[in-house]
Order: structure tokens, then sequence, then C-alpha cells
């Protein structure tokens, strides 16, 4: 369909690699307020790349914030003795890749690196290994519904360490998975959470009356931010040109309600910032941990 001129997406960084190549060949413009994979766009620099170079992302990337959330718990938690677990895909283990990476150079101990498969719902073994290695905490890489079974299994048998992990698992959603055994376990995310955002003050209460009170989830206010990026270059473009567009893109700064939005060769945002938060179960929420 020559109308459509840019995708918004798509959700996660595995899905996102494999229809990139796709949107190459079109030029389709595709830009992704969720996928955070570090390989999605720095594929589109290897010489086998078909295609233009398409991809945009508007999250800061895992090897920002694994980087980050690293230097985050050894010098602001005073942890240095760490399992990390991920769950195969290019997002859980390129975050804790990076996590290790930054945690090492620290002066940090990767006492363990592990892999489970999505969908695992049984860690036993994996919490038995835990208690024996005497982590002060584990890192995880993957999403809310096997981090949720994890530290609600790693609690059930009283293991008393940190509880860390990504952006893949701070949602709400968590609190019905693990239930109480998630509280004040810490979860980074890719710029500021809309919760804490004052200039998206106005946005969630848009979102909440248009769905009934129900809140904003981690990358809600960024897939806006990505329609706000791919009209103005529809405006600039005078019309749905692809190759247009997607100079477009290139080119602009957008203003919105996550900052001016600018993109680097690769197609990564200039803006690298990321927060830590901190799990509060009684409230259901995610408190800002500075």
């Amino acid at each position: 369909d020559p109308e459509v001129f840019a995708v918004i997406g798509h959700t996660t960084s595995g899905c996102s690699i494999d229809a990139s190549r796709v949107y190459a060949q079109a030029p389709l413009v595709m830009i992704t307020p969720s996928a955070t994979a570090t390989q999605l766009t720095a594929q589109q620099a290897r010489p086998d790349w078909g295609g233009d170079r398409v991809v945009f992302r508007l999250p800061p990337s895992d090897d920002v914030q694994g980087e980050f959330a690293a230097d985050y718990a050894v010098k602001r938690l005073s942890l240095k003795r760490f399992v990390l677990v991920h769950d195969r895909t290019p997002y859980g283990l390129g975050l804790a890749e990076s996590f290790r990476g930054t945690l090492e150079q620290r002066g940090g101990t990767t006492l363990r690196f592990e892999a489970i498969s999505r969908g695992d719902r049984d860690f036993s073994e994996l919490v038995a290994a835990i208690a024996e290695s005497r982590a002060d905490a584990v890192f995880f890489g993957g999403l809310y519904p096997e981090a949720g079974l994890l530290i609600k299994q790693l609690r059930a048998k009283r293991w008393p360490g940190t509880f860390m992990s990504g952006d893949g698992s701070k949602t709400p959603d968590i609190y019905s998975v693990a239930g109480a055994a998630v509280d004040g376990s810490y979860f980074s995310v890719g710029g500021v959470p809309v919760e804490a955002l004052p200039s998206a003050a106005d946005f969630v209460a848009r979102y909440q009356k248009r769905w009934e009170g129900a809140t904003p989830r981690t990358f809600d206010h960024y897939g806006y931010a990505a329609a706000r990026v791919a009209l103005h270059a529809l405006r600039r473009a005078g019309g749905p040109d692809r190759k247009k567009v997607l100079a477009a893109v290139r080119s602009s700064t957008v203003r919105t309600m996550v900052g001016d939005i600018v993109f680097d060769s690769k197609g990564d945002t200039l803006r690298g910032l990321v927060t830590m938060t901190k799990a509060d179960f009684a409230r259901r929420a995610f408190e800002v941990s500075y």
C-alpha cells in the first residue's frame, strides 16, 4: 500500500529485528517506542544490510540501560556479587551482557550467568543455585512474566538479596504475577517514567479519560511521541513519499513530551537518559529512586 508511509513499532526487539529487514527494502520508516536491543539499529551498519537505514528508536538502547543499571547497583546500592539471568531473547541477553560488562569494570563479580526460556514457570533449580552462590543480588534481563515468577520463588525460599531488572519487567502486571514478593525490587527504564514526567501530565489525563482510569504503561508515551515524529515527517515531505519521509525523519528535531527527538546516524535517540525505579507493592506503583 503506497499510502503507508511509516510503522510505529514493533514492541519487542526480536520481532523488530526481523521486521526491519523487510521494511528496509520498501523503504519504509520504522520508529519503535520500545524495542531496545542494541542489534536493532547496529545491524544497519553491517555490509550485509540490504536496503536503506530505516530503523529509528526513541528509548535508549540496552547498552545504555545496562551500563546505567550496573553503575547504579555498584555505586548507589553497594552491590558487588551478582547472579545474572536472561531469557535468551535479543533484548534479555543483550541487557544482561551490557550489565555484566559494566559490573565487572566497576569491580563487581558475576558469580553465575544463567539462561531461562520465555514461558518457563518452575525456577526451583535456578533458585537453589542462586541461594548457594551467596549473591548480593540478581539482575534479570527479560520480561515481567518470568521476572515475577523468579522473584516470587526466590522470596518463597527466603532469599534475602536484591532483585533488579530492566524496562521489560517494569509494568503493573508484575504485581499480579509476583504479589508482595516484588516489593522493593529495582527496575531501570529509558527516559523518565511517564508518571514522573511533568510534561506528560496532559497526556496521562487524556489517557485515563480515554481508557477509564487505566495507568499508562512503560512505553505508551513513547508510542505517542513516535507518532508525532512520523506525522511531522509526513508534513515536511508533503505527502506519503517514503524516500522523502525517511529523509525528513533523519533531519528533523521534533519537540515532544519526552523532550526534543533527534536521531544519530544509526537511528538511535540522542537522549540517553535512564531512570531507576523501585517497586511499591502497596501502591502498585514504581517510585523514582535517586
